[in-house]
């Protein structure tokens, strides 16, 4: 639940501190007052923009922390939660700070985050409400997704999802291929060629680059010839090439060793340079004679050489990319080639996966039917109570080509008034019956739905008080699973809060601000007193303010 909401230098807002409490907490005020800054605040600290006009005083940093106590196990075993959560702890301090000079910084937990997990983070913590999102009501396409959320699938879903999949691919490759049988003696021709000039060479650099060699030194074999020439010349030549002097050499060091047997090592030595001279001799003439190109070979190399060179500017740039297309042609042949075989596999393939796929679906319709009318019968009771007497409610069925969902459109039906057809949701329903809808869905889901806050930004704003003593009870009993927070203009629904506060206006020193008020006793008697006869309270609204809280307790 949030515990606590900090917010410094926003909007009308110097700085203000509100604790809330885990319960039916209430926002009044007089119009104006700037009772949703207070929810304009929650939604920036959970990942909403964030504008600098918001800043209310440039020259310092806008600050919002919110405070939340984690202890329900299903949100600590959130991934996301785990991240910022410790063993011992189960306080999450998020915090937002914005200025018109730096980047916004975003603490969790003290450690730096995103604004994506900042997003990711508030879908598990606040579901917020207001008049605009009763939209969601009137979207067909909402429909499937709010009953699902009451449906127990019992893993058909998951398995439906898998074979769907593997469905779209055989769907995919079953177009593929009658796309191609139209122009298929085209792509046949076309196709085969591709392959035949692409297998023309190994498709490897490393053949690529031993033949690229291969032509650099037939394009250079004549200076090549000429330096080792050069070479075998100093070498091996019979009057003064270094074998012929390493040769002369063995005479005096002879002698030498006569006289000192100590530089016996040195003829060793010697004869070990010799060796590696002939060696380098012998090799020499190897490359020279593998210098001697006759003209096939010649023209081989060449030839190979220029076909790599087409083959990289047809389908390359490189040799991986023309691999990729050999790949995928030569696949594409093969469906071609085959494509009688190919044709009967596949429809057999997919006729097998829509069996499956129908078989499931089925299961899902089923347990969505069961959710259905259960959902009926909540969502008629609700209303009920909340003033809509003879009001009938209707979730329809439509079988639909098959979809990641299944096969089912679902359209939520109404008649809010006796002898009505029922008619679409969207066509008939004004925005009072709207947002009691929306309070008698929240009752029916909150079985499932897991997120701990409800915030309702004025979604009371078109009942009437009638009606505001039912919706408040409604708001208090759904207040006892989870933590509701309400802003609203209704005395007959501010008197069942557990908490209430009173959002002020003020002038200090020259400029509007605003306040936060933590009402209690005879100030909460007097704020209700004045939520039903003006700023003008007298002793009959007064006591009506205390029958009211008394009877609301």
């Amino acid at each position: 639940m949030l515990t606590q909401l900090t917010i410094r230098n926003f909007g009308l807002i110097d700085e203000i501190a509100i604790e809330f409490i885990n319960g039916f907490n209430i926002l009044t005020g007089e119009t104006g007052a700037g009772k949703s800054i207070l929810i304009d605040a929650l939604r920036s600290v959970l990942g909403e923009r964030l504008d600098s006009s918001s800043i209310r005083n440039p020259k310092n940093p806008c600050v919002i922390e919110a405070v939340f106590d984690i202890t329900d196990k299903k949100l600590r075993d959130i991934e996301l939660i785990k991240e910022f959560l410790t063993e011992d702890s189960n306080e999450l301090i998020i915090q937002r700070t914005h200025s018109t000079t730096a980047s916004g910084k975003i603490k969790i937990n003290g450690l730096s985050a995103t604004v994506g997990q900042l997003k990711a983070l508030g879908n598990h913590l606040i579901d917020f409400h207001g008049p605009h999102d009763h939209q969601m009501l009137l979207s067909e396409e909402q429909h499937l997704v709010m009953l699902d959320q009451l449906t127990s699938f019992k893993g058909s879903r998951e398995e439906f999802s898998k074979i769907f999949t593997a469905y779209e691919v055989t769907r995919k490759n079953l177009n593929h291929l009658n796309e191609m049988a139209q122009t298929r003696q085209r792509d046949l021709d076309l196709l085969t060629h591709q392959v035949k000039e692409l297998e023309a060479v190994p498709l490897s650099q490393e053949k690529y680059d031993e033949l690229l060699q291969e032509e650099t030194k037939l394009n250079n074999a004549q200076k090549l010839h000429e330096h080792i020439q050069n070479l075998l010349g100093l070498l091996d030549d019979e009057e003064s090439g270094a074998n012929t002097l390493l040769r002369k050499s063995f005479t005096p060091l002879k002698s030498l060793t006569q006289i000192d047997d100590k530089s016996s090592p040195m003829l060793d030595q010697l004869s070990g340079i010799q060796d590696q001279t002939n060696d380098l001799i012998a090799q020499l003439n190897d490359y020279a004679s593998g210098l001697q190109f006759d003209e096939e070979t010649a023209q081989r190399i060449h030839d190979q050489c220029d076909a790599y060179a087409d083959i990289k500017r047809k389908y390359g740039p490189t040799l991986e990319d023309a691999q990729a297309f050999y790949i995928d042609a030569k696949t594409k042949l093969d469906l071609i080639k085959n494509f009688e075989h190919n044709d009967q596999k596949l429809r057999e393939e997919l006729k097998s996966q829509e069996k499956e796929l129908t078989q499931i679906a089925q299961k899902m319709t089923k347990a969505r039917q069961k959710a259905a009318e259960e959902l009926r019968a909540t969502i008629e009771s609700e209303l009920k109570e909340l003033g809509i007497l003879h009001v009938k409610f209707e979730v329809r069925f439509e079988k639909i080509a098959f979809n990641k969902d299944g096969h089912d459109k679902i359209v939520f039906y109404i008649s809010p008034n006796a002898g009505e057809d029922l008619k679409p949701l969207a066509e008939i329903v004004s925005s009072g019956e709207a947002a009691r809808l929306m309070l008698a869905l929240k009752k029916a889901l909150i079985k499932v739905d897991p997120i701990p806050v409800l915030i309702f930004d004025e979604i009371d704003a078109q009942i009437g008080g009638r009606l505001g003593t039912i919706t408040g009870k409604k708001l208090k009993e759904l207040a006892s699973k989870r933590q509701v927070i309400l802003i609203t203009h209704l005395p007959q629904i501010a008197s069942f809060a557990d908490r209430h506060f009173k959002v002020a206006k003020s002038v200090k020193a020259g400029r509007a601000t605003t306040e936060v008020i933590l009402l209690e006793g005879k100030n909460r008697v007097e704020e209700i007193a004045q939520m039903m006869s003006g700023t003008n309270t007298t002793k009959i609204s007064l006591s009506h303010a205390q029958d009211m809280l008394a009877q609301a307790k």
